[in-house]
């Protein structure tokens, strides 16, 4: 999933170094650049980005008051040479507020905050009085963030204060900093089972149970891999194996 940014800054440098920082993450595309308040409405309202970057002082039209006009639901992560403006961006319900110059830690930070924010807002849709779980998860890779799907994770594996989860698209296994437990709840458990204290397996990706000697078993994959079914949660996949 690729979530879309409009970038606003009155300042050729300013947009290029954004941009630039953009680019070197691939689950965000740049969907429009404006160097004025006017047209960054305009803009918003013709591709209604996921993300707006948008700096305060802008000809035309300043940055806060875009922001209140914006008629689309966009993240909007609020940047600005003075810290003067940073109380009223959150007044205004601004993702962040970034105060210039920044580093790309300080960047990814605010993206961080607007894929959460994004998520939740995802969530809150549709019936309220349906529980709503994850669709994707947000993973924090080195100097860049990812968006994992949750229809993309195959099982999760426990690891300390992480998880390890292995998907369906790459052999390579994502690192997260969550609790098993944390982690659990915001999954579908008509599509999830936790077999084991260190293991939660996607129901469809299990092939075969094969018993052992002391009430426990193991698991084998459509993938290959074969995890531990602990006793404890045995009952939880009988209807599978009925």
């Amino acid at each position: 999933m690729k979530l879309s940014c409009l970038i606003v800054d009155d300042e050729p440098l300013a947009r290029a170094g954004i941009r630039h920082l953009l680019e070197q993450q691939a689950q965000f595309v740049i969907s429009a650049e404006a160097d004025n308040g006017a047209d960054a409405l305009k803009l918003a309202q013709l591709h209604q980005p996921d993300i707006i970057i948008l700096d305060v002082e802008l000809p035309l039209l300043d940055g806060l008051t875009v922001l209140q006009q914006l008629r689309h639901q966009s993240a909007v992560i609020l940047c600005s040479a003075s810290a003067d403006y940073a109380v009223q961006a959150f007044e205004l319900s601004a993702v962040d507020f970034l105060l210039k110059p920044f580093n790309a830690g300080r960047f990814q930070q605010a993206l961080l905050k607007a894929c959460h924010r994004i998520i939740g807002s995802l969530s809150q849709n549709g019936n309220e009085a349906t529980p709503r779980y994850a669709e994707r998860l947000t993973i924090r890779d080195p100097g860049r963030l990812r968006l994992v799907e949750v229809k993309d994770i195959r099982w999760i594996q426990s690891a300390g204060n992480y998880v390890e989860i292995a998907v369906y698209s790459q052999p390579k296994m994502y690192l997260l900093r969550e609790s098993m437990a944390s982690l659990q709840q915001k999954l579908d458990p008509a599509l999830f089972a936790r077999v084991h204290r260190r293991y939660l397996v996607r129901k469809q990706e299990i092939t075969e149970l094969r018993p052992g000697e002391k009430g426990d078993a193991s698991l084998v994959l459509k993938c290959g891999s074969i995890l531990p079914l602990s006793r404890r949660y045995r009952e939880q996949l009988a209807a599978i194996f009925s």
